[in-house]
């Protein structure tokens, strides 16, 4: 009888203990996941995650970039002004674009005949593009404007995630350069070193490229003068008639020079047509 008193009571408490465990591991916070064994923590009533390839972690590291990533847009304008104060509106503008906190890229001036023309580009933040280029609008006639806008984002995410692989294989590179023994491995690994290193800048270059012009977006401006109103020459009488005169002139000397040179031709012509006619005159008779 005690045998079973004891075997009664010890299932009893094996079976609150097993039953206070799995109550327990229900109420975790902790899941036994993945094929480590070790414990892994998660939200209470979500399900456990399989274990992600490097190739796929990294391909949600660049869709959640994707998303995250503000839109890196670069954003350009053309504009033509005429106006007769071309010294003045240039000035204008290099004055707009210090007030924005931008800058004068390039400028330059030249003379087409009598024309004067000017060209300015200059670049200020992305967030005062639009309003610069309204201001500058009001700066003489407008000829032609227009605007473009290009979506880099991809691209940049791109150089970013190959700028980010580049730096892990150039840390890899230190580490076996570090455990190198002979010579021959040594500038076998530098040589590495270096390739990578030089794809690194000419990445860097590219990123800092991209995000100086979509931080800073360029306006080009070109300053012609009007051409002025077409009038007739006006009519100098003075030189007119000295120019009648010479003309005149002009032509009474050569016809004294015509004469002069037929005197010999008529001295000799005109006796001898005499001559024929009485000639022309006997056979007749």
């Amino acid at each position: 009888m005690d045998r079973k008193k004891t075997l009664v009571i010890s299932s009893v408490i094996v079976v609150l203990l097993a039953a206070s465990f799995f109550i327990g591991m229900l109420y975790s916070p902790y899941r036994w996941i993945g094929t480590y064994g070790g414990l892994v923590e998660s939200q209470p009533g979500t399900l456990p995650l399989p274990s992600m390839t490097k190739a796929e972690a990294e391909l949600t590291y660049l869709q959640k970039q994707a998303t995250v990533q503000a839109r890196m847009i670069i954003y350009n304008a053309f504009i033509s002004l005429e106006t007769s104060d071309i010294e003045g509106r240039l000035a204008k503008i290099r004055g707009l674009a210090e007030s924005y906190g931008g800058y004068v890229a390039s400028s330059s001036r030249s003379t087409y005949g009598t024309q004067v023309r000017a060209e300015i580009s200059i670049r200020v933040p992305k967030d005062k593009f639009q309003t610069a280029v309204q201001e500058i609008g009001t700066y003489g006639k407008v000829v032609d404007e227009r605007t473009t806008s290009e979506d880099v984002t991809q691209q940049y995410i791109d150089l970013k995630a190959r700028l980010n692989n580049l730096k892990k294989e150039e840390q890899r590179l230190h580490e076996i350069l570090g455990m190198a023994k002979t010579v021959d491995e040594i500038l076998r690994v530098e040589s590495e070193l270096a390739r990578v290193r030089g794809e690194i800048d000419s990445l860097q270059g590219q990123i800092n490229y991209l995000e100086g012009n979509v931080e800073m977006s360029l306006i080009s401006v070109t300053l012609t003068e009007p051409l002025p109103p077409f009038t007739p020459p006006g009519m100098d009488w003075g030189e007119t008639f000295e120019t009648a005169i010479m003309g005149l002139f002009t032509v009474v000397r050569g016809l004294i020079i015509l004469i002069v040179s037929l005197i010999p031709l008529a001295l000799i012509g005109v006796p001898a047509y005499y001559v024929y006619r009485r000639r022309r005159r006997k056979e007749k008779k």
